[in-house]
């Protein structure tokens, strides 16, 4: 039994700006598998590139490996024009999240999944980008 919780936990909470994971019970149970990638599958190599909200800028960005699986994306939430959320895949399994909180440019949260679904570990990052909180939840 994995002491991870779950991504959607960790989305929810980061949407409504809480760092609440402090305080968060591991061994939550199973969530439902994380959200795909708006094109799970793309041209080898290659990279989609979209405008969410119609301003001209590009606000969402996929990248895919050789053989044709998501390897990162890139996403502008809060639509400023700067990319803030960025996703890590290996094999087309997501493995990291780094998450830029406030909005200054700087990486400010790095959350470490399990099985592209669970939270395994995060950090949370000073503004030298050198962690001050690490929460481990276990995992394999």
């Amino acid at each position: 039994m994995t002491k991870a919780i779950p991504l959607v936990l960790l989305c929810l909470l980061a949407a409504a700006g809480l760092s609440a994971l402090d305080k968060a019970a591991p061994g939550s149970p199973a969530a439902p598998p994380a959200p795909a990638p708006l094109l799970p599958q793309g041209a080898p190599n290659g990279t989609v590139e979209l405008d969410r909200n119609g301003d001209g800028v590009v606000d969402y960005r996929v990248y895919y490996d050789a053989k044709g699986r998501v390897s990162r994306e890139e996403l502008d939430s809060n639509l400023d024009g700067k990319m803030d959320t960025f996703y890590y895949y290996k094999e087309g399994v997501l493995q990291r999240v780094e998450l830029d909180t406030h909005f200054n440019g700087k990486i400010d949260l790095i959350v470490y999944l399990l099985d592209g679904t669970y939270v395994q570990r995060y950090e949370r990052l000073d503004e030298n980008g050198k962690p001050y909180l690490v929460r481990d939840f276990g995992g394999k």
